[in-house]
């Protein structure tokens, strides 16, 4: 007798057959309603029984619009010849395994869903030749995406993508993919936001080197930070509209003053153009990547291009590859140094204080490091590597009043540098000062002598050197929606140690650039670097000062950080050099930080900021997971707490 086909729709003719239409026409306001998940009562829930009921020769069938939540596994059987299928704007969270079987299947909508993964038999789709997969949740795709025999144009836009499969590299019919706003590894983001052309000409390099049959082993996995949250917007929603909206409900509904304390930091709902998730993300990543650099930046700290090219002939770096010599026998392997200290430090203060920022708490904090360390890591005392500092601390009254201290120092700076380069004179003038010198030794040697490190490529002015600038990081996350507010936290910080007008404008620049990538989602970072640079230029008077500063924004490669110029080899405009070249740079992360520490000369502060500013773009889920699990243990558990603490304050899941 054949199939008959059974259903309550009025009757077409035989050409007409060949689409079923079950979309939902809506308005404008509908639109924006549904898109939020407010969905009309009109919308379909299920495909209609009849259709699951009985075979239909249906070739196209459109279903958007509607609040669909599932797919009834016997779909390939009752419609075996759809070659169009658009599913787009329903609530589908996933497809069943049996979806592979639609053979015929050419074009494929499930665009703004609520995917968060697909079958292993997707790939099974061999006609399949255009997919828009965008606005959903996935997380990955399968590995053999790209043995797709049609597949011509893709689009995984606006997903939680951390890595391409490599395969599609391979895919010789894929002319177009779009993949911007996701989490991308490989290829990195900021290639992916490029467009189709970039993408493509990276999976195909990436292809010609790793075969298909070992994909799985490159397989990448994103960076998950150990949250504890406190009491502060817990995220009890899957879903990351809902996420949103109950961060949004807290930060207009934490109104009374036990709530306040306990989110002192809580932005306003407009501070911001990311998601509650994306801004912890980009904090922790901040952290993290000023970390990873730092500690990584010690292996060639002060070396000459020979020396580096003998002990690192490799592209890549790792800790356990660091040499133990006089300039690096002061940290362990996966340690960092007094960059990422002073970054503490400064949050310390900040935690302390409810979000206050206070020179004065600042001060004694950073002169009890210098006396002491950090004890609850076994530290006896700071390692201090700025010479400003170093003459800083001989001031009897520098806690109490760390601005004139400053101001002191630029005044009558010492008639040579020799005596903070630790000779015992400078040690023991520690004591003439009426400042007891600590007598406690680290590997053997007091910690003054770690100032050794200073004289290949110090600074000709005293006063310049970078030792204030890697705290401006932080500087930058209280209060990041008020740049005024960045601004005057900044200043006041700076000169509690630096009193030269160009390091409160590099100081400046450092936390406004901060604060304006946790305000943007969008990727122009051109206007980002232009705007943080006439933030800090307002600080200079000088005209020629003015336009060397402004220069900065013109930096484009590595090339032009010059990391061995003499005379200026811990100059605070380095730092800040390496951290435009890596926001502007194509590469990935571990390729930008390592470019950057081949360069040689201060090269653990350039890679620290650099890392901090780049971590911040591209988020902690995004840095080299390798660099993030082999830094010290002790080190990383105890900063994690203290991000954790950060996070309840501002509010963030």
């Amino acid at each position: 007798m054949g199939n008959v086909e059974v259903h309550d729709l009025a009757p077409v003719r035989d050409d007409e057959r060949k689409e079923l239409n079950l979309s939902r026409k809506i308005s404008y306001k509908q639109y924006e309603k549904h898109t939020k998940g407010s969905y009309h009562e009109a919308c379909l829930t299920e495909l209609p029984w009849n259709i699951r009921d009985s075979v239909s020769l249906y070739e196209s069938m459109s279903a958007s619009f509607n609040a669909i939540t599932e797919l009834p596994p016997e779909l390939p059987l009752r419609l075996p010849h759809l070659s169009s299928l658009d599913l787009s704007n329903n609530a589908l969270e996933y497809l069943p395994e049996s979806f592979g079987l639609l053979f015929h299947l050419q074009t494929l909508m499930l665009q703004r869903n609520k995917l968060k993964d697909l079958p292993e038999s997707f790939v099974h789709l061999v006609k399949l030749e255009k997919i828009d997969l965008s606005h959903n949740q996935l997380k990955d795709l399968p590995e053999d995406f790209g043995k797709m025999e049609k597949l011509s144009k893709l689009n995984v836009s606006h997903n939680k993508l951390r890595v391409l499969p490599v395969s599609l590299g391979g895919c010789e019919t894929l002319t177009l993919i779009l993949a911007s706003d996701n989490r991308l590894t490989v290829p990195p983001q900021c290639i992916s936001n490029e467009g189709s052309s970039a993408i493509l000409k990276f999976l195909r390099r990436k292809f010609s080197c790793v075969s298909i049959c070992s994909a799985s082993e490159i397989k990448m996995t994103v960076n998950v930070f150990p949250r504890v949250r406190g009491n502060q917007c817990q995220n009890v929603q899957s879903n990351n509209p809902s996420i949103h909206s109950h961060y949004i409900k807290v930060q207009t509904e934490t109104t009374n003053t036990p709530a306040r304390i306990k989110t002192p930091l809580l932005p306003p709902a407009d501070a911001t153009g990311l998601g509650p998730d994306e801004l912890a993300d980009k904090i922790t990543g901040l952290l993290y990547g000023a970390a990873i650099g730092d500690a990584l930046g010690i292996a060639t700290r002060w070396m000459t291009e020979d020396e580096c090219s003998f002990y690192y002939p490799d592209r890549y770096i790792s800790y356990k590859d660091i040499i133990v010599d006089e300039n690096r026998v002061w940290w362990r392997q996966g340690d960092w140094t007094a960059n990422m200290d002073h970054m503490i430090i400064v949050l310390d203060s900040i935690i302390s204080w409810a979000g206050v920022v206070d020179e004065l708490d600042f001060a004694k904090r950073l002169y009890h490091w210098y006396r002491y360390g950090f004890s609850e890591l076994g530290d006896v005392e700071g390692i201090v590597l700025s010479p400003t500092l170093l003459q800083l601390f001989k001031i009897k009254e520098y806690t109490t009043n760390p601005h004139h201290s400053a101001e002191q120092i630029v005044k009558d700076p010492p008639m040579t540098h020799n005596s903070l380069n630790g000779d015992n004179d400078s040690y023991d003038s520690m004591s003439d000062s009426g400042i007891d010198s600590p007598k406690k030794k680290m590997f053997g040697q007091p910690h003054q002598y770690a100032a050794n490190a200073i004289t290949p490529g110090a600074c000709d002015e005293f006063g310049v050197d970078n030792a204030a600038v890697f705290r401006s990081c932080i500087l930058g996350i209280p209060s990041f929606h008020d740049i005024t507010e960045v601004k005057n936290n900044s200043v006041r910080i700076c000169l509690a140690s630096h009193n030269k007008p160009i390091c409160i404008a590099s100081c400046v620049t450092v936390s406004t650039l901060i604060a304006l990538l946790l305000q943007r989602k969008e990727d122009d970072i051109d206007e980002i670097i232009t705007e943080a640079l006439k933030h800090g230029v307002q600080y200079l008077k000088n005209e020629e000062d003015k336009k060397e500063f402004l220069a900065l924004r013109n930096v484009k490669d590595i090339s032009d950080l010059k990391a061995r110029e003499d005379g200026k080899g811990s100059h605070i405009y380095k730092p800040i050099i390496a951290s435009i070249i890596a926001l502007k740079s194509k590469l990935s992360y571990k390729e930008t930080i390592l470019d950057i520490i081949k360069e040689c000369g201060d090269s653990n502060s350039n890679a620290c900021l650099a890392g901090a500013v780049l971590g911040c773009k591209l988020g902690f889920t995004h840095l080299p997971s390798t660099y993030i699990t082999e830094l010290r243990y002790k080190q990383t558990a105890w900063l994690n707490i203290k991000i954790n603490c950060l996070l309840d304050m501002m509010g963030l899941p």
